[in-house]
């Protein structure tokens, strides 16, 4: 008798973010108004996929400190609870000393929060960072890409 094989469940929207993160961004775009266009709740869920809080790292340093004038000091602070020591680094290293300071400060004094916080404080960053990005206020800088 044959053992009943698990079936694998496979997200879809995730491996579509994936396989759009390598994209151009005028290609991204263009695709990501056509999923819209024929399926809006697939669209969402691509496109919540396609960013991470991590993702900030890509961003330019200018991008970055764009980003951290636009966002709530909370919550940068909360957001630094589930944010990778690359990340958090990249951060700080586009803030002046001041800021760097006070947000170090409030970080090792916040009490233990719950985790939905965290990823609510990163969720509004992110939707922060996606309408700068459609403003065309912030780029990235990817890997592969060449700036001159």
């Amino acid at each position: 008798m044959f053992e009943k094989e698990e079936e694998e469940k496979v997200d879809g929207p995730r491996i579509a973010a994936q396989i759009l993160k390598t994209l151009r961004f005028s290609h991204k775009e263009r695709l990501v108004q056509a999923i819209v266009a024929k399926a809006p709740t697939l669209a969402r869920k691509i496109v919540a996929s396609l960013f991470n809080f991590d993702d900030i790292s890509e961003l330019t340093p200018q991008g970055i400190q764009t980003l951290i004038k636009e966002v709530d000091h909370s919550d940068l602070v909360l957001s630094f609870k589930l944010t990778s020591n690359t990340t958090q680094k990249v951060i700080l290293e586009n803030m002046s000393e001041r800021k760097r300071n006070m947000l170090q400060s409030d970080f090792e004094s916040l009490p233990p929060v719950k985790k939905a916080e965290v990823e609510d404080a990163q969720k509004r960053i992110l939707t922060k960072l996606d309408e700068l990005r459609t403003a065309g206020a912030i780029r990235t800088q990817g890997k592969n890409e060449v700036w001159v």
